[in-house]
């Protein structure tokens, strides 16, 4: 079977509120001749959370704030393999001096789009990102605050409360709605309990989270079930 690809993508937007895109190389493996968000493949070596600040540096000289926004699915065109695209919202916090050398370069053009005509010229699975990354900015959302996933739930050890019912107080103070609901769904999961699965689900599905994105909690949760000794 092909190996899968993760690949992380930079949203940035200027004063104007348009998008910047960076167009990809002809002799490029993936999606060549294609504008793309701001992009690259994450190596085995890399966190996916470290894809888009490595990127802004080395290519675009610039240290960045990376807030996790969305994640979607589909495949490569050339080979049928399997991707995870990932979409951070970026805020440029410095310039860096210097220029990497043109071949390190998989793009050759960078345009400022308006959202709509990016959505329509962008590959399917980055048209999406954009999308949705669009719709959360309207709505307020607060990429800083709702990172990512596994910040919060890869390094959390989540303990049998002694009732179903102290599950409620729970989730830590000072967090969202948003990431309250994701909080509640992984404790649920981490119980195995079908029926508040069930009823987190689709409160955190109600305040926005995707469904792959509910998927992946309850993945999370169900880890640190298994990783709890037994009684």
């Amino acid at each position: 079977m092909p190996e899968s690809l993760i690949i992380g993508y930079g949203v940035v937007f200027d004063d104007a509120g348009r998008v910047l895109l960076l167009r990809r190389r002809q002799h490029e493996a993936l999606w060549p001749g294609r504008w793309w968000l701001p992009g690259d493949v994450t190596p085995l070596s890399e966190e996916p959370d470290d894809t888009v600040p490595r990127l802004f540096e080395h290519l675009l000289r610039q240290r960045i704030r990376a807030g996790y926004a969305h994640t979607v699915y589909g495949e490569e065109p050339s080979s049928g393999r399997h991707t995870v695209h990932n979409a951070y919202v970026v805020t440029v916090e410095e310039s860096i001096e210097g220029a990497p050398a043109d071949e390190t370069n998989p793009f050759d053009a960078m345009e400022w789009w308006e959202v709509t005509a990016a959505v329509a010229e962008l590959p399917e699975q980055q048209a999406e990102l954009l999308g949705t990354v669009v719709q959360r900015r309207e709505s307020g959302w607060d990429f800083d605050a709702d990172s990512t996933l596994d910040t919060l739930f890869g390094g959390r050890e989540i303990e049998q409360p002694a009732t179903q019912a102290a599950v409620g107080a729970l989730p830590p103070e000072g967090l969202t709605p948003k990431l309250e609901a994701l909080v509640q769904l992984a404790l649920s999961a981490a119980l195995d309990s079908d029926a508040s699965i069930e009823r987190d689900r689709q409160a955190a599905r109600e305040l926005g989270w995707s469904s792959e994105e509910l998927d992946r909690t309850m993945e999370l949760g169900a880890r640190a079930r298994a990783s709890r000794p037994p009684a």
